[in-house]
């Protein structure tokens, strides 16, 4: 056979040549509880980042990214706290609805307008999840990677959103489509903004909470059943019991993403409410919140494993009637079968060819699921469907 120019031969070993290339990249980085950051005598937010030898307090200069419903309430102390010399605080709307690449642009704009340094000046995002994720994503790619400082406002952010490195925006209606893994310098956890965050916003964020407490530690779960009632105004005041829980919740969630930050093993604990939760919210965006959608989401997949007896009924409607007493929905109308199914088709996707479905086999403990089908799911919709008082598996 005789080749063409556009087909050269391979036939000898002379003719290719590969060259196999190893690299390692270590990841550190701080997640530090830590309240009053804001006041004028704490210098935490200004040295992170910047070598201890070149820190100097009144020549910090800083751009800091400040979602618009935190500044309506702290304008006064991010003004006063970062007023170095040639400092800049971008206000955004940082939602759902407006995490797009839109919105990386315009951030991505602020940083070449400011002219940051590269690495001594580290980006500051003060925010929900929504602005740590557009954040860090404009920081992955602003240069190749510039440093960042994420300190989360709210409770998602603080026990779910801030501590990791993934970062992303929504496609369409895909949530997080496009992203990547971008490690802060720091996430700096304050509670005490969970003082000024709407009652609903705190519900959205024990949603995560009681995730991990469902998967991964039955004494987080029984904190939250002893606590229930009280636990909004709990967080909200920063009280001992709060802090216990949320300091929990945190310990899990990192020991989970510690050994498994890039995702390379697809079975993921902390996956459990996010099968069908990313369609729901994504159709809903301005009505439903992502804890909500990831509440709905844990309880189809606990009357799943019920139904299959891999979890005791007794154990699941204590799942079940926890998210309630916690003021989560356990269920919508749009878990419809078209939803459920897009949710089913896509994850299968996103999971690398398998379901990889995280369900509960005991109050703190998982196995995974690759056999889903859509009627198990419309059957366990229907469950939870019923009255409450009649059990979701009565």
């Amino acid at each position: 056979m005789v080749l063409s120019p556009a087909q050269p031969s391979i036939q000898r070993a002379e003719d290719c040549q590969y060259w196999d290339v190893s690299a390692s990249f270590d990841v550190t980085y701080k997640v530090i509880r830590a309240n009053g950051v804001l006041l004028s005598s704490n210098p935490l937010l200004l040295q992170l980042g910047v070598p201890e030898k070149n820190y100097r307090e009144d020549r910090a200069r800083r751009l800091v990214f400040v979602e618009s419903e935190v500044f309506r309430f702290y304008s006064g102390a991010i003004n006063r706290f970062f007023c170095g010399e040639g400092s800049r605080i971008v206000v955004l709307s940082a939602t759902e609805k407006t995490k797009n690449l839109r919105l990386v642009e315009r951030t991505v704009e602020q940083m070449a307008q400011f002219g940051i340094n590269r690495r001594s000046e580290p980006v500051i995002a003060i925010g929900g999840g929504c602005l740590m994720d557009t954040i860090g994503f404009a920081a992955s790619i602003y240069r190749r990677h510039v440093p960042y400082v994420r300190v989360p406002t709210t409770l998602l952010g603080i026990v779910d959103a801030g501590i990791g490195i993934k970062t992303g925006v929504n496609f369409g209606l895909h949530k997080n489509r496009i992203g990547s893994y971008c490690a802060p310098i720091a996430a700096v956890l304050d509670t005490t903004f969970l003082a000024t965050l709407p009652t609903r916003h705190i519900r959205n964020g024990l949603a995560e909470v009681l995730k991990m407490a469902i998967v991964s530690d039955a004494t987080l779960f029984q904190l939250l059943e002893s606590h229930a009632s009280d636990l909004v105004e709990a967080c909200a005041e920063s009280s001992p019991v709060s802090l216990r829980i949320i300091n929990l919740s945190i310990q899990r969630m990192l020991e989970e993403l510690e050994p498994n930050l890039w995702e390379h093993d697809l079975y993921r604990v902390v996956d459990f409410g996010h099968t069908f939760s990313p369609v729901i919210e994504m159709l809903k965006v301005d009505y439903l919140l992502h804890g909500e959608a990831v509440a709905i989401d844990m309880c189809i997949s606990t009357v799943i494993a019920a139904r299959r007896h891999l979890i005791d009924t007794t154990a699941a409607d204590r799942i079940i009637a926890l998210t309630d007493h916690m003021g989560l929905p356990v269920i919508n109308s749009d878990c419809t079968a078209a939803n459920m199914q897009t949710a089913l088709d896509d994850v299968v996707k996103h999971r690398d060819g398998l379901q990889r479905i995280p369900v509960p086999t005991a109050i703190g403990k998982t196995t995974f699921l690759n056999d889903v089908s859509l009627q198990e799911v419309m059957e366990a919709c229907e469950c939870l469907q019923r009255p409450f008082s009649e059990g979701a598996l009565g």
